[in-house]
């Protein structure tokens, strides 16, 4: 069978002539190497397209998380530089101060900074809460003591022992209180 095989390829280059056949060849081989090439280049020039965007991507990455933390770091920098100003006053009364001074001009001065403190957090969005009188809501309110009291109906705040406060209308510290029973 093999012997057959042999006989019939010979056969065919003796009628073709084997140079055209092997020319033939060596054509096909040059174009498929031309080809391989050209694709490995091509494939070369993807992967560094592919390698450089992965790169951009984790720096763009990097660069979001640095940003955010040092959003996060400074974001109280407005309040801060408020809250600075009151430290100024406060500084300014207590250094003023002496035995010669009007105890009610200290007391008038730190009712000024008192009040202009309370004005800079109203202005970042606090607001007290009124629990005196009341009922009692354990969203707002932490009791302290419950005390038996005719004047107040039962569950009502009769007392607030410390102001809570609300953030955009989040609880940031609830008041502290005394309930009756």
């Amino acid at each position: 069978m093999e012997d057959m095989k042999k006989n019939m390829e010979e056969s065919i280059r003796l009628e073709n002539g084997t140079e055209g056949v092997e020319a033939a060849t060596s054509n096909e081989s040059e174009a498929l190497r031309e080809q391989i090439n050209k694709l490995q280049e091509e494939l070369k020039q993807a992967n560094d397209l592919y390698l450089r965007a992965l790169a951009e991507a984790d720096n763009t990455r990097k660069r979001a998380v640095r940003e955010r933390d040092e959003y996060i770091k400074f974001a109280s920098l407005p309040l801060v530089k408020k809250l600075l100003a009151v430290i100024d006053d406060l500084d300014r009364a207590i250094s003023m101060f002496g035995p010669e001074q009007n105890p009610e001009a200290l007391l008038k001065g730190v009712e000024m900074i008192m009040s202009r403190m309370k004005e800079i957090v109203e202005q970042e969005g606090v607001q007290a809460l009124d629990a005196l009188g009341q009922p009692f809501d354990p969203q707002y309110h932490q009791p302290l003591t419950v005390e038996a009291n005719s004047q107040y109906p039962e569950n009502t705040v009769i007392e607030e022992l410390q102001k809570g406060y609300l953030m955009h209308d989040r609880v940031i510290r609830p008041s502290l209180v005394k309930v009756s029973k």
